[in-house]
């Protein structure tokens, strides 16, 4: 087969280095960008060999592309900074914060061959209860989020690698998540213009377009395309992306093997749907056998005229330009500078929503009860979440300075309602021994049984009880006034010592701002 329509797609693979097959799968398809994911990597000096070697058997250029977003999303996390993630750069507000950790991850990244950043979010979390961006969104408020998105791709534009305005026309006011069905939204063409498709006008406005990509999502907005998502929509892609906002540079569709495209479409189909909307790069990012038919179904229709030469041309020429760049692939490269500004924006983030009964800081000697879910279950794009939790969560308290902890895992069965008896008398007998008890939510929004325990916990214990969302901020709504909250806007290492010193007294939470998310 000719690998010309090929040269379209983007690919993934299992292993942590390229097999034969997989190999074998990008020569016959042709595919001008591979993209890898956590299951390919492990280590930052792996990552660098594990490029190499897929760009070793190959005579033409490739993008490598990674959603290295920092926060709730990110596939490579030893020897290169893990940065708190969108939401806690909105919380933090400053826009140098946003700009160095654009820079940094950039740097990093780009020391390691890669071309690609599908990142930032830019999507207005506008649904508190979205379950697919949540904190991976700078907030809900457009000039904000603005200010804070156009820095970071400053930082990575400065940096010398590209990066990706992912999911337009915009996902945060959705309410089902798109790797598993199809959002569907009944708004209006102008009540999801504004603030929705002009965020993501707003900051082209400032972009280099050699140097940015476009990253559409699975999503049916009705005043926008009644009947299609905006993957496989020419109106919401040409005309709308490209014609009227005036984007020039690569777009690609989010990956075509999301329950979104399986559960309505046929994954080849549905490639040369997103080729025909104006796409120039189409993610297939797991099995092999879609991989070929998509490549095979494109080469039909570049023949037969269905697949628009001219513009088939346009789009190889995009993607040329983008895997031909000057890369500086050097090897792993310190993280002191993007570790320090970590650090900053974790406890710059950090928020309280009150203490009216005083419960903070709590002394070092006083008799702890930490309560959590177990390695929190992820949404379907998180896909490496905290190992060893309980052990994590006793040496984070434990290097912190407290003499006597206990960590209780909430393991709740929706299947099972003695379950969530049997936890709470647990928890109970617990909790009253007690001095203090700390609380960690994770998107109790969406979980019956949870919200119900925090319900309970705070009429019984709310004297001595202290709650703090990590996964969701908006969990805030679950909690009765009076209760002593705060917001991590996340779970990586320096957001939770953050909380840590927040509850010793060592660093005080902001309260004077309200967090960057609309909860109501």
């Amino acid at each position: 087969m000719s690998t010309k329509a090929g040269r379209r797609l983007m690919i993934g693979f299992d292993g942590l280095e390229p097999s034969a097959s997989f190999i074998e799968t990008l020569r016959r398809t042709g595919a001008g960008s591979v993209i890898l994911f956590s299951r390919n990597l492990v280590h930052a000096a792996q990552a660098y060999d594990l490029i190499t070697a897929i760009r070793d058997p190959v005579d033409w250029p490739l993008i490598i592309a990674v959603d290295q977003e920092g926060g709730a999303v990110l596939r490579l996390t030893q020897g290169i900074t893990v940065f708190p993630g969108n939401m806690a750069l909105g919380a933090a507000a400053d826009p140098k914060l946003a700009y160095e950790q654009g820079l940094w991850s950039g740097r990093q990244l780009r020391a390691l061959g890669f071309d690609l950043n599908l990142a930032p979010v830019i999507d207005l979390q506008t649904n508190p209860k979205n379950p697919g961006i949540g904190i991976r969104s700078f907030g809900s408020q457009l000039e904000a989020a603005l200010l804070l998105a156009k820095a970071y791709v400053l930082g990575h534009a400065e940096a010398g690698i590209s990066c990706c305005l992912k999911h337009f026309p915009g996902k945060g006011a959705a309410g089902i998540d798109a790797h598993l069905d199809l959002p569907v939204l009944s708004d209006d063409l102008d009540s999801f213009w504004h603030p929705h498709v002009e965020m993501f006008s707003e900051v082209l406005k400032t972009c280099d377009p050699a140097t940015t990509a476009v990253m559409s999502t699975h999503i049916v907005v009705k005043g926008l395309d009644p009947d299609r998502p905006a993957t496989m929509s020419r109106r919401v892609i040409t005309q709308i992306l490209r014609e009227q906002i005036g984007f020039t540079g690569l777009t690609l569709a989010d990956c075509m093997e999301m329950g979104a495209i399986v559960k309505h479409w046929g994954v080849a189909e549905a490639s040369l749907a997103a080729a025909q909307a104006g796409h120039d790069l189409i993610p297939i990012c797991h099995r092999a056998d879609r991989q070929l038919a998509a490549a095979e179904r494109l080469e039909r229709a570049l023949a037969s005229g269905v697949l628009d030469s001219e513009e088939h041309q346009e789009s190889l020429s995009r993607i040329a330009a983008m895997a031909n760049r000057e890369r500086c692939s050097v090897g792993p490269i310190g993280t002191t500078h993007g570790d320090a500004v970590a650090r900053e924006i974790a406890r710059s983030a950090l928020h309280c929503f009150g203490d009216s009964r005083g419960l903070l800081p709590i002394e070092r000697n006083a008799k702890l009860l930490v309560v959590s879910p177990p390695t929190p279950a992820l949404v379907k794009v998180e896909d490496k979440g905290p190992q060893q939790w309980k052990t994590q969560l006793g040496e984070l308290f434990q290097k912190g300075g407290f003499e006597d902890v206990a960590v209780h895992l909430l393991e709740f069965d929706a299947g099972t309602p003695s379950r969530s008896l049997e936890l709470w008398n647990a928890f109970a007998v617990d909790a009253r021994a007690a001095d203090r008890v700390l609380l960690l939510t994770w998107g109790f929004m969406t979980q019956p049984q949870a919200q119900e325990f925090l319900k309970r916990a705070c009429v019984e214990f709310g004297e001595k009880l202290i709650v703090v969302h990590l996964r969701n901020p908006c969990d805030q709504s679950l909690t009765p006034n009076g209760i002593t909250s705060l917001t991590t806007f996340g779970f990586r290492q320096d957001q939770l010592e953050a909380m840590v010193d927040c509850l010793a007294g060592d660093l005080a939470a902001a309260g004077r701002m309200p967090v960057p998310v609309n909860c109501d």
